[in-house]
């Protein structure tokens, strides 16, 4: 016969059945009161009513039978909804689980799954292992990207990072005791070599700038010069900068709006006072709408002003891959021009760190790809540290310094 005994510990009472002993846990949530078996171990049994009675003051405990019933979906859902809104509409898609919608016939807004959601579906939240998680890994990385003939690691990595991030949320919401990804640490994620560095040669700048209509000539030159990401260099604002102390001032996307502060460079400067202010509040604007044509076979020129009174951008591949290809440029993607202005930092005298503050990099190791660029100015500024112990009296004379003579086995030193 099944018994609940009391313990001297508030909360925490002891089940004996007919496989044995076992602590468990009594609480209030919802209005009711809730008993949960915990274990075999008082101390599991004393954590698990600590982290209930934590989140009872922020008002997240779901008793065992309410957790039970929570699926992938619904978590899914919220998730959504409390990070990005909840109308979010396709703009989500790139979070991979799924964005909610406006039905056309009823007007009620409905969830579409999306790539991470339709593999989880209707799985109970509780019951996804470390196993499930592995398969997705597997499947994800063997199922070509849209155009690609593989999936590459880091594409892989991006989603494990949002189903990871979306299961902490659930455990703060109280609808998860606990994160599968635990037990993984950080084994379960591809190691990442991204040391890709593609920059425009000056040039190539050249050539792109003259090329580009001017609203994108002016975003290029943006980008150069502040090293922005694509997003935080599209949203930037008027009332974001000082031109007076050559400040600017940025809301970090990629770092849930955190504010960033960036030095403006003399050639930025100008720019900024160049561009025409209008009605929009945005600084970089699309090009003026496209002039309706005028009889047949006559087309208006579209000169791509930047029109100071429209919306904001949100892409513009096409043009910029249009430019591109008419400068003769391969290989190139709008990121690179970040890579660009890092680039010319370093081949400049810029030391990493400096370089670091003007990507905004949170470690120094996401700096050091541009490092092999500062090269040949390291080898002139340690020059400078000549004459400091007085003459030598001697030169030393390397072999390839040599050109045109048979090279010397080793370095000689000459009078």
């Amino acid at each position: 016969m099944s018994q609940y005994l009391k313990t001297r510990y508030p909360g925490i009472f002891q089940y004996v059945g007919p496989n044995g002993t076992a602590y468990g846990i009594s609480y209030r949530a919802g209005g009711k009161k809730h008993r949960e078996i915990i274990g075999s171990l008082l101390g599991e049994a004393q954590e698990k009513l600590a982290e209930i009675r934590k989140r009872a003051k922020n008002g997240t405990v779901l008793p065992a039978s309410e957790k039970r019933k929570i699926t992938f979906r619904d978590v899914a859902a919220k998730y959504s909804e409390l990070m990005f809104g909840k109308p979010v509409g396709k703009d989500s898609r790139k979070y991979l689980l799924g964005y909610w919608y406006k039905d056309e016939k009823d007007g009620e807004l409905k969830w579409k799954d999306e790539i991470i959601t339709e593999h989880f579906g209707d799985r109970k939240l509780f019951q996804i292992s470390t196993v499930d998680i592995e398969e997705y890994k597997k499947l994800r990385k063997e199922t070509p990207a849209k155009g690609k003939k593989t999936r590459s690691d880091v594409s892989v990595n991006r989603e494990m990072e949002i189903l990871r991030h979306m299961m902490n949320k659930a455990i703060e919401w109280g609808m998860l005791d606990a994160n599968p990804f635990e037990r993984f640490k950080d084994s379960v994620f591809f190691e990442e070599t991204n040391d890709r560095v593609r920059f425009l040669e000056e040039e190539e700048i050249k050539r792109l700038l003259e090329i580009s209509p001017p609203y994108l000539a002016n975003l290029i030159k943006g980008a150069i010069f502040t090293g922005l990401r694509r997003g935080d260099l599209f949203n930037l604002k008027w009332t974001d900068v000082n031109l007076e102390k050559g400040i600017l001032f940025f809301h970090e996307g990629k770092k849930r709006g955190k504010l960033g502060i960036k030095y403006l460079n003399d050639d930025m400067i100008s720019l900024l006072m160049e561009i025409r202010k209008g009605k929009s509040e945005y600084i970089f604007n699309g090009p003026i709408p496209r002039a309706p044509k005028k009889g047949k076979g006559k087309k208006e020129k579209n000169v791509a002003f930047p029109d100071p009174d429209g919306k904001p951008l949100k892409e513009m591949k096409r043009s910029f891959h249009t430019a591109l290809k008419k400068a003769g440029i391969k290989d190139f993607h709008w990121h690179d021009l970040r890579h660009t202005s890092a680039s010319y930092l370093a081949m400049k005298g810029a030391s990493l760190k400096a370089v670091q503050e003007h990507l905004g990099h949170s470690c120094i190791a996401m700096t050091e790809r541009y490092s092999h660029l500062s090269e040949n100015f390291q080898r002139e500024q340690i020059n400078l540290l000549n004459g400091l112990c007085g003459e030598n009296g001697k030169k030393l004379v390397r072999n390839e310094d040599f050109q045109g003579k048979e090279a010397q086995p080793t370095i000689t030193a000459t009078a």
